[in-house]
């Protein structure tokens, strides 16, 4: 799965708007100023493919194009509408018309023949407008592990028994760490010792499983599990079996500041890493357990799951929760764990900011570490939004699109000038990737500008003579010296200072049509040098 291009035609802020994806590239980068489309772009992107897969008129009106599985891929469509499809092999010239019922076509295992066989969403904000666009697949998902495995049609160790858009929420995070120790192949101890290396996890240490009464009421199920059935029940009976003296009583939850009901709860205590695992060799593999793991929180019988874990001895060792690492920890291995468990080949990755709690060292490598677990990688292809210039420092220009707004407020898309690989992140922020006038604090450079006007003039009055020492004491306590040694770096300078825009000085972050005024009174300047240059 790969993107090739979009045209949204009014979705938000989104008025016709145009993106053109790199097709050879497996990852796509959103940057711009906030409110520009970003988001609006990846919410566009995943009710197009909800409203696909679901086989619905589609959202708004919109053209797109992408590569699934050897096909070029042409959709159309007008809103409130059902979309018209072309198709072709990658050898050929021309589209041909494909009829609805052969674009929803499978395959014999149950992949979709010309859409991506899954598509991830993920979103870091409070804000629950991308999970409700990922609902449907959720409701459709739960219906189906309730029911009895004969009823299934597909067993839930089949990778393509995931759902086929699946939205990230805090609670997977913990359960990919709990899966992640559970696997005993090889890959899994490279998973093992990307845990230590980055995150200093050593080990799983135990788990709590804090039940509570669901909301629904069931006949004819388990009554140790409120009446549950299906996958649910089965997860359930295993845990209970394995657990250290299962707890009941009623625990009071808080709903809002003035209601406490009792809950009747349930609490499963695995105190050895041991008797999970016996739970584990059930399931076959990691994409069972998972969904087994889920299956509590999509019938809402989890309350809660508290994971400890082993640190290694350079993080201090003990044991810590799950809640007491690190916010940047948590969103990095709920990502991570989300992708080695829904990745596969012909896969489509909608990520939303989900690079905001990342230190420096994690962002500059925080590409790497998405593309080391994503399985399929040749054929997918990731698209996320970040503020961030140290996650896309390596990247060729062709691999990010820069949004902001156009004169009349509608957003627009566009590349960089450059590359960003090889300008470094000082570069890169007063590039038109950010359009910064300075990376420098603003007193530091409004002191900087103070003290290059004063020194070309040819004369100071006494308050500036003053003006200019103390200017250079403070400046010179902060690392800078005024030295110029290069006379025509000195006669650049003069030029420079006196022709600029002085609004020029005082703006954060420069406009369009500022940079251009700044190039081009620079390349005057320096034309004129030359000739001067020339004549002597």
């Amino acid at each position: 799965m790969r993107l090739d291009e979009v045209t949204i035609g009014e979705f938000k802020n989104l008025r016709d708007l145009r993106v053109d994806f790199d097709e050879s590239s497996s990852c796509t980068v959103l940057v711009g100023e906030n409110g520009a489309g970003k988001s609006n772009l990846i919410e566009a992107l995943s009710l197009i493919f909800r409203n696909l897969d679901l086989d619905q008129e589609a959202p708004f009106a919109y053209h797109l194009k992408y590569r699934c599985r050897d096909h070029d891929i042409e959709i159309r469509a007008q809103a409130d509408q059902y979309p018209l499809f072309w198709s072709k092999e990658h050898s050929e010239q021309e589209y041909r018309e494909l009829p609805r019922k052969r674009f929803m076509a499978e395959d014999p295992d149950g992949r979709p023949l010309y859409r991506p066989a899954f598509v991830f969403g993920y979103y870091s904000g409070p804000s629950d407008r991308l999970a409700s666009i990922y609902e449907k697949h959720r409701e459709r998902y739960y219906s189906w592990i309730i029911k009895a495995p004969a009823q299934r049609g597909k067993k839930l160790a089949d990778p393509n028994s995931l759902r086929r858009l699946f939205y990230a929420q805090t609670l997977h995070g913990q359960f990919a760490l709990i899966a992640f120790f559970m696997e005993m192949t090889t890959a899994s101890d490279d998973d093992r010792s990307f845990l230590r290396d980055h995150l200093q996890i050593d080990g799983l240490d135990s788990v709590l499983f804090a039940l509570k009464r669901p909301p629904w009421n069931r006949k004819g199920g388990d009554p140790r599990f409120w009446n549950a059935v299906g996958e649910v029940q089965e997860f359930l009976s295993r845990l209970y079996e394995r657990a250290m003296l299962p707890i009941r009583m009623d625990r009071r939850i808080a709903v809002d500041l003035t209601k406490n009901p009792a809950v009747e709860s349930l609490y499963l205590f695995l105190a050895q890493p041991e008797a999970l695992a016996e739970v584990y060799k059930s399931y076959g593999n990691q994409y069972a357990f998972f969904t087994a793991l889920e299956s509590m929180h999509l019938s809402k019988v989890l309350g809660e799951v508290r994971t400890r874990v082993r640190m290694t001895p350079a993080a201090g060792g003990g044991e810590v929760t799950y809640r007491d690492l690190s916010e940047g920890e948590q969103q990095l291995l709920l990502v991570l764990g989300l992708l080695k468990f829904t990745a596969r080949d012909e896969a489509l990755f909608l990520l939303d900011e989900p690079d905001t709690h990342l230190n420096p060292a994690w962002s500059t490598q925080y590409l790497a570490f998405l593309d080391r677990f994503i399985r399929g990688r040749d054929s997918c292809h990731i698209v996320m939004s970040t503020h961030d210039p140290l996650v896309f420092a390596g990247l060729e220009r062709a691999q990010v699109q820069i949004f902001r707004r156009d004169s009349q407020g509608r957003a627009i898309a566009e590349l960089p000038d450059q590359d960003p690989r090889g300008m470094g992140v000082a570069a890169i922020l007063t590039s038109d990737l950010f359009r910064l006038r300075s990376t420098l604090d603003p007193k530091t450079q409004a002191d900087l500008d103070r003290q290059r006007i004063l020194a070309m003039k040819s004369e100071l009055t006494p308050e500036e003579e003053e003006e200019m020492r103390l200017l250079k004491e403070d400046l010179r306590g902060r690392g800078f010296d005024q030295t110029i040694r290069d006379p025509l770096y000195h006669q650049f300078l003069k030029a420079w200072t006196e022709h600029e825009d002085p609004a020029w000085r005082h703006a954060v972050e420069l406009t369009a049509e500022q940079r251009e005024q700044r190039a081009q009174l620079a390349a005057r300047i320096v034309a004129d040098l030359r000739r001067e240059n020339g004549a002597h």
